[in-house]
């Protein structure tokens, strides 16, 4: 069975190394598969998906989502 994704969002601000950070998450989280990412709001995002969850349309915006944060 595939595990899991776990998408936690950041304000900017808060984080000095993601990298230590998501790899924490990852020893913490060894059933899910996680991504830590930064962004310019004040809140802290948690998201949760599933494989059932997916399809052609919500993996096109986990890209995205993806691609937009790296910059």
């Amino acid at each position: 069975m595939a595990k899991p994704i776990f998408l936690v969002g950041l304000p900017f601000e808060a984080v000095k190394d993601v990298n230590e950070l998501q790899k924490d998450f990852e020893k913490k989280m060894e059933d899910y598969y996680t991504l830590i990412y930064t962004h310019n709001k004040d809140d802290i995002e948690f998201k949760a998906l599933y494989e059932k969850d997916f399809d052609k349309v919500k993996f096109e915006e986990l890209k995205e989502l993806v691609r937009s944060n790296a910059r």
